[in-house]
């Protein structure tokens, strides 16, 4: 099974979700929601992979933006 899978949301953006927990996915404290659709793929491949290092690089290069979300 995989645990990390790209979905769309209502908006027409992105988001990774975590399969284990059925919340979107975190790292490093941002949330893995607004994203466009090839990011959220490679993040889900990434995140599958665990491949941290190819994430840490997209944060780094600005590649994910830090969006805030309401707490239920």
């Amino acid at each position: 099974m995989t645990r990390y899978v790209a979905v769309q949301e209502p908006t027409c953006t992105w988001a990774v979700f975590d399969t284990l927990n059925d919340l979107p996915a975190e790292f490093d404290g941002v949330t893995l929601i607004g994203l466009e659709e090839a990011e959220a793929l490679e993040l889900a491949a990434s995140a599958n992979d665990q491949c941290s290092d190819r994430l840490r690089e997209a944060l780094a290069l600005g590649r994910l933006r830090l969006v805030a979300t309401k707490a239920a």
